[in-house]
């Protein structure tokens, strides 16, 4: 592609900056940070160890890397999927450890299940070099931006997340989105989308959606879907919309199909959202989502990378931070008597052992079915019926200021979407939507912008973890980026320093019809043998920072009572 070429460090610091920051950066041995770090030092030993091994990594400098960040599953892979080989020869080093509790995974399912039960000192074992899961963020000239899960809906009165924003002060980190955003039709900003600005002839449908949607979100429609669902009302409800996928059952709504438009923005939601289509997606779960759009949205610098920073700097008051094991891989989970015994590979490659009264398992349920010992044949057949897709991030480094007061925009092109062949849609489309990562630091000289691309289909993983994976949709990135983005937002080439990306391999399970419908959730959340317990969003299928949070506070009780 001509005349594409993001700016290099050799270049910046050659050229210099309105702000001086270049000379800063080389100075500092190209961390913006190393300043700060210094400061630190014999001082906070939570923002000592936040600087190093939690969700925000500040330590990029001015150009990153040119690869994939986001998760690497190069350890886990080559351990899970053959353990006998892994394990082969090798035996534990060192006394086994006594706790009250483990949990397996430090996400965001996995540290509010240490948040409920911090008074029992939990240790928690994450694989990733990072805590935060899917909520981790990066930072460039002190933005922090998201790489991951990107903002948290209004909680409802009496639900968790309620008490979460309360006790945790969440508020404080976060900023609200009241208004609406605009649609990208055809290069150009639409503000009023949603009420039929781009499709007047069809605007009747597109107010019949919006005032489902408000009447749902004001939860004066059929019981609202909540998930997670735990009492007999929203278990129902959540059953009877999974008859429907979402585009079935907006077209009840509509009373006929959806005019392409508004399918098409629909369709690209759910592929943002959930790495699905509306065709596959079950209406609870995507109605979920959508109703709680028309209300306000709480965002954060660095996304929900900054509610995971702020649990963590709460839970460090009680919990000593040496319990937060990073670089540790569970190899090993087994249920002995009254204990539960786990087995990980440490930092430095040592088998240890941790035995515990109980054990929470907030990793994958794929990687559960494979290190829990003795796991019941019922709940491996359940496990399986999960899919689980990939999303990746792009994060454009742009060194302007730019219009402040808009979050997320999302693209729908042409306007018309190929439905039949998702995968070459994709590639035509490539990004969906982006958000403006200084949405929550008005204050910013600069900008990062966020583009979020999903791949809602099936064995794209292969594809994804092949060594020419990085350069193909970069390329396919900068394409979309200099003919659709730049235009819109009136931007030159040279306002860009750099191109950012993250992959996720199998972050989202697939919210698909008809998994509400039977006894999946009741299979999956089942503890085993009383002692190993089951919390994330696998359990739901419902990839959100919320699902996982909430299970967490549901599971707390039962948790406890093996604990006493």
């Amino acid at each position: 592609m001509r005349g594409w070429d993001l700016i290099t460090r050799r270049k910046l610091i050659a050229s210099g900056s309105s702000s001086g920051l270049a000379l800063v950066v080389a100075a500092n041995g190209g961390s913006l940070f190393a300043a700060s770090k210094e400061k630190a030092k014999g001082g906070d030993h939570t923002a000592d160890y936040l600087r190093s091994f939690g969700p925000i990594d500040r330590t990029l400098g001015e150009v990153a890397p040119r690869q994939f960040f986001g998760d690497n599953n190069t350890r886990g892979h080559g351990a899970l999927w053959d353990l006998e080989s892994f394990m082969k020869g090798r035996s534990v080093e060192g006394p086994v450890e006594e706790t009250a509790v483990v949990i397996v995974g430090g996400g965001a399912a996995g540290l509010f299940s240490a948040y409920n039960l911090r008074n029992h000192k939990p240790i928690v074992l994450e694989q990733a070099t990072r805590l935060g899961g899917n909520a981790k963020g990066q930072a460039w000239r002190g933005i922090d931006y998201a790489i991951g899960s990107a903002y948290l809906d209004e909680p409802h009165a009496g639900q968790p997340m309620a008490r979460y924003f309360e006790e945790l002060k969440l508020k404080e980190v976060l900023v609200e989105r009241k208004n609406a955003d605009p649609v990208e039709f055809d290069g150009k900003k639409y503000q009023h989308f949603w009420e039929g600005e781009t499709d007047k002839s069809n605007k009747a449908a597109y107010e019949k959606v919006g005032k489902f949607l408000e009447s749902m979100a004001n939860e004066k429609e059929r019981a609202f879907p909540f998930i997670p669902g735990f009492t007999a009302a929203h278990l129902e409800s959540l059953k009877y919309y999974d008859q429907w996928s979402l585009y079935e059952y907006l077209c009840k709504v509509v009373g006929g199909p959806l005019p392409a438009h508004l399918d098409t923005a629909i369709e690209h939601y759910c592929w943002s959202t959930y790495a699905g289509s509306a065709r596959e997606i079950s209406a609870p779960g995507a109605l979920n989502f959508l109703a709680q759009e028309i209300k306000p949205i709480w965002v954060g610098a660095g996304g929900n990378a900054k509610v995971v920073e702020r649990l963590l700097t709460v839970l460090m008051k009680d919990v000593p931070k040496e319990n937060f094991r990073t670089s540790s891989l569970v190899v090993g989970v087994k249920v002995e008597g009254d204990k539960v015994l786990v087995t990980y590979e440490d930092a430095d490659k040592r088998l240890r052992q941790i035995r515990a009264k109980a054990a929470v398992m907030s990793c994958p349920k794929f990687v559960a079915a494979r290190v829990l010992k003795d796991i019941e044949q019922p709940r491996v057949d359940t496990i399986r019926k999960l899919k689980y897709r990939s999303y990746m991030t792009g994060n454009l480094l742009i060194n302007k200021k730019m219009e402040s007061g808009i979050y997320d925009i999302f693209m729908i092109g042409k306007g018309k979407a190929d439905f039949k062949d998702i995968r070459q849609a994709q590639d035509q489309m490539n990004a969906t939507d982006f958000v403006m990562a200084n949405f929550a630091q008005v204050d910013a000289k600069h900008n990062v912008l966020t583009f979020y691309r999903a791949f809602p289909c099936d064995n794209m993983r292969p594809e994804l973890n092949t060594p020419t994976a990085y350069d193909t949709y970069r390329k396919k990135f900068e394409v979309q980026i200099e003919r659709d983005i730049l235009p819109m937002l009136n931007l030159k080439q040279k306002d860009c320093v750099d191109l950012r990306f993250s992959l996720f391999g199998h972050a989202l399970p697939l919210s698909e019809k008809g998994l509400y419908q039977g006894d999946v959730v009741e299979k999956l959340r089942a503890p085993f043998k009383d002692r190993v317990f089951f919390v994330e969003q696998d359990n739901w299928a419902y990839p959100s920072l919320q699902t996982g949070a909430t299970d967490a506070a549901t599971m707390k009780d039962a948790i406890e009572k093996m604990l006493v």
